[in-house]
C-alpha cells in the first residue's frame, strides 16, 4: 500500500491512478488479524486508535474541519465587522474632517502667498 502522504499520480482529468495491486486472495496484514479473531468493539477501537494510518486520517480530518470552521466563522462575522468598522469611521470622520478643514483654512493663505511668490 502506498503512503497516504505521498502525492498521487493523476491522469489528464485529475483522477488518481491506482498503482498498488491488490489481489483477491491477498489481505493487508492489519486486517488479517481482524478476520482471524472475533474482535469486540473495544478491541477494534483500540486497534484503530493505535494505527498510525488511522491517526493520520483523523489528524487530516481535524485540520480540515478546523480550517472550514474558521472560514465559516469569518464569513459569519464579516458583515458585523464591516459594519462596526464603517460606524467607527463615520463617527470619527466628522471630527477628522473638521480638524483637516480648519488646518487647511488656516494654512491656505500662507500656501497661496508662497506659491505666488515662487
Amino acid at each position: 500500500m502506498t503512503n497516504p502522504n505521498e502525492d498521487l499520480v493523476l491522469d489528464a482529468d485529475g483522477i488518481p491512478i491506482l498503482t498498488d495491486l491488490v489481489r483477491e486472495n491477498e489481505t493487508p496484514e492489519s486486517t488479517e488479524q481482524l478476520q482471524k479473531d472475533d474482535v469486540s468493539a473495544d478491541e477494534l477501537a483500540g486497534l484503530l486508535l493505535n494505527s498510525d494510518t488511522f491517526r493520520q486520517q483523523l489528524k487530516n480530518i481535524e485540520i480540515e474541519t478546523s480550517y472550514k470552521a474558521g472560514e465559516v466563522a469569518a464569513m459569519a462575522l464579516r458583515p458585523s465587522l464591516e459594519e462596526a468598522i464603517s460606524l467607527a469611521i463615520d463617527d470619527s470622520n466628522t471630527a477628522s474632517y473638521e480638524a483637516v478643514r480648519k488646518q487647511l483654512e488656516t494654512a491656505l493663505p500662507d500656501l497661496l502667498a508662497r506659491t505666488l511668490h515662487n
